[in-house]
C-alpha cells in the first residue's frame, strides 16, 4: 500500500513556539495555499478515490478536509504531533538546555516535556499501520499530519536513519510518499 503523508500548513502566530499538540490556528489564505502545493504533489486520480486519513488537530484537519472535499476525511488519534507536555506553548529559546541536551542525547527514549518519546509516537504509527491494513482494501492513501510523525514514518521506511530522525527537514504542506507492506 502506497501511503502519502502530508505535513500541516504553517501556523499563523506559533513559529518561535514549541507547540507539539497544542492547537494553533492556521490562516485560511494558508490551508489554501497549502492545499495547491499538496494537489501539485499528489495525482489528482489518488486525491480523488484515496482515503484521506488526519490528525485530530485543526492545522492538519482543515487541510484535509480542503483535500477530501467534498467527502469527510477519517480522523485518526494515532496521527497526532508527538506530546512535548510541559514544553508545550513555550519559546523554544526558553525551554532549559540542559533538558533540549538530555531529548538530543537520546530522542528515542527521553519523553520531551515529560509528556511522549519518539519511541512511544513510533507505537502509535505502527498501530496506526496496523489499522489501516485492516480496515481498508485501497491501495493509495493520504494522511495529514506533523512533522514528528512523518519522521517516524520514514525512519519505519528506511527512507531516514534513526539519527537523522531529529534533523530532517519537514517542510509545511510538504509531501512523502512510503510504502506500508502489507
Amino acid at each position: 500500500m502506497r501511503l502519502y503523508l502530508v505535513r500541516h500548513p504553517q501556523p499563523s502566530d506559533s513559529i518561535r513556539l514549541c507547540y507539539g499538540r497544542r492547537d494553533v490556528s492556521v490562516a485560511p489564505a494558508m490551508v489554501a495555499e497549502a492545499a495547491s502545493a499538496v494537489r501539485e504533489a499528489i495525482p489528482e486520480s489518488v486525491l480523488h478515490a484515496a482515503p484521506i486519513y488526519s490528525s485530530p488537530s485543526s492545522r492538519a484537519l482543515g487541510l484535509a478536509r480542503a483535500l477530501a472535499a467534498p467527502r469527510e476525511p477519517r480522523v485518526d488519534e494515532d496521527l497526532r504531533e508527538m506530546g512535548f507536555g510541559a514544553w508545550e506553548g513555550r519559546a523554544w529559546d526558553d525551554i532549559p538546555r540542559a533538558e533540549i541536551d538530555a531529548w538530543a542525547g537520546d530522542v528515542w527514549g527521553y519523553r520531551a516535556g515529560g509528556d511522549e518519546s519518539a519511541a512511544m509516537v513510533r507505537g502509535r504509527w505502527r498501530r496506526f499501520c496496523t489499522t489501516l491494513r485492516a480496515a481498508s482494501p485501497a491501495q493509495e492513501m493520504v494522511a495529514v499530519t506533523h512533522s514528528g510523525v512523518i519522521r517516524v514514518a520514514l525512519v519505519g521506511a528506511g527512507l531516514l536513519s534513526e539519527e537523522g530522525f531529529p534533523r530532517a527537514p519537514i517542510g509545511y504542506a510538504s509531501v512523502h510518499r512510503i510504502d506500508v507492506a502489507p
